[in-house]
């Protein structure tokens, strides 16, 4: 947490030379950055393998949402990775899809109602991406405290909107479990990754399901 004294920006500020820093400050540096460096790595490695499924451009929506949500959730390592589509009056939505690592299972059917949820949907509504590390205290999901968070153990949520060109359709939801999550800008920028997937796959959908009307 910053300082907001005068000296805030000052005393934040590491002068130290390499020679100075221990060599177990040295040690953890290092692990540090390899962790990192695996990471990134991982999050590359995903975002590839997630390029070459071929469900994304098959038309076959189902099976592309099954193959996203397991690929996004084993890539961050959260229990559960949720595709949530809105309905045409945008008051509900529906979940298409959600991954549970605990399960290794896919299911579907669920649905969340504006009225219930007034601050998490004017939040979406506004296509903005909500990073709760403290999601039973956040106030844009603590909504879902009771009934959602609490039973099922989940502490943090990352909620991405999916949009279909202009048009808002959905949400990705990532949800972790344990102990308190920071999710790194590295994480939102995967989860928006997951979000243009799920868009394109929607689309090339879309697509099929029109030509095949035309024949």
């Amino acid at each position: 947490m910053q300082s907001h004294s005068g000296q805030a920006n000052e005393t934040q500020i590491d002068h130290r030379q390499p020679g100075d820093y221990s060599v177990g400050e040295l040690i953890l540096e290092n692990q540090w950055l390899r962790h990192k460096e695996a990471f990134l790595n991982r999050l590359l490695m995903a975002m590839m393998l997630l390029t070459r499924q071929q469900s994304l451009v098959s038309g076959n929506l189902p099976e592309a949402l099954r193959d996203i949500t397991r690929m996004a959730a084993l890539s961050v390592e959260v229990q559960r990775v949720s595709i949530w589509l809105f309905d045409e009056t945008r008051r509900t939505l529906s979940c298409a899809c959600i991954f549970d690592g605990r399960e290794s299972l896919h299911g579907e059917g669920a649905r969340l109602i504006a009225s219930n949820y007034p601050d998490y949907f004017a939040e979406i509504e506004r296509g903005r991406v909500i990073a709760a590390d403290d999601a039973l205290s956040d106030p844009r999901t603590r909504e879902f405290a009771e009934g959602y968070l609490t039973p099922l153990s989940i502490s943090s949520m990352l909620d991405v909107p999916i949009k279909n060109g202009d048009r808002l359709v959905g949400v990705v939801c990532l949800e972790h479990t344990g102990p308190r999550r920071h999710w790194q800008p590295e994480e939102q920028q995967f989860a928006a990754f997951v979000s243009s997937l799920v868009s394109l796959a929607m689309e090339v959908s879309e697509r099929m399901d029109g030509a095949s009307l035309v024949r």
